[in-house]
């Protein structure tokens, strides 16, 4: 778990959060995002948002499916998209309920990036969790690598959490 040791004696720091956003994939990188923002909001006090971009990528391969099927493929990779974002804001809400922490989780549909800045842009967060990945090599190069590219883009403080 997260400890704020290094910000405990920084009350000037810690008043300054008010409105925290996790973004939450369901993968390994963003639990441990959520780990950290769990433990900044119950140090701050702070309201924490939970947000899941349902990432409409995978529906773009529809065109290479038989028409017959193809109806059937994209409400298929609708309810899967829906189903992992429901389970992942689930837990993340049963977890900041069980520490006591002001909470809300939110879903939006379309490109993460975009999502996230409308997301950060239409609700004046003052921070924003996300988790990230170590790439190395040809991984870095392919990669889309989000928060490299929110950095450059928000306008609000951002946190990338490295999985371990």
């Amino acid at each position: 778990m997260f400890r704020l040791g290094a910000f405990e004696g920084e009350g000037m720091i810690l008043n300054l959060l008010k409105k925290i956003l996790v973004c939450l994939d369901g993968e390994q990188h963003s639990q441990r995002a959520q780990e950290y923002a769990l433990a900044l909001a119950k140090a701050t006090g702070a309201h924490l948002t939970a947000l899941h971009v349902e990432n409409p990528y995978l529906k773009q391969f529809h065109h290479e499916i038989y028409a017959a099927g193809r109806r059937e493929y994209v409400a298929y990779v609708d309810n899967l998209l829906r189903d992992l974002a429901g389970k992942t804001l689930a837990e993340f809400s049963q977890t900041a309920a069980v520490q006591g922490i002001a909470h809300a989780i939110k879903s939006r549909h379309g490109n993460p990036l975009d999502e996230i800045v409308k997301e950060t842009e239409e609700n004046n967060y003052d921070l924003v969790v996300v988790g990230g990945k170590y790439l190395r090599g040809l991984e870095r190069l392919k990669s889309e690598n989000l928060p490299n590219k929110l950095e450059k883009v928000l306008k609000t403080a951002l946190l990338i959490v490295k999985q371990q």
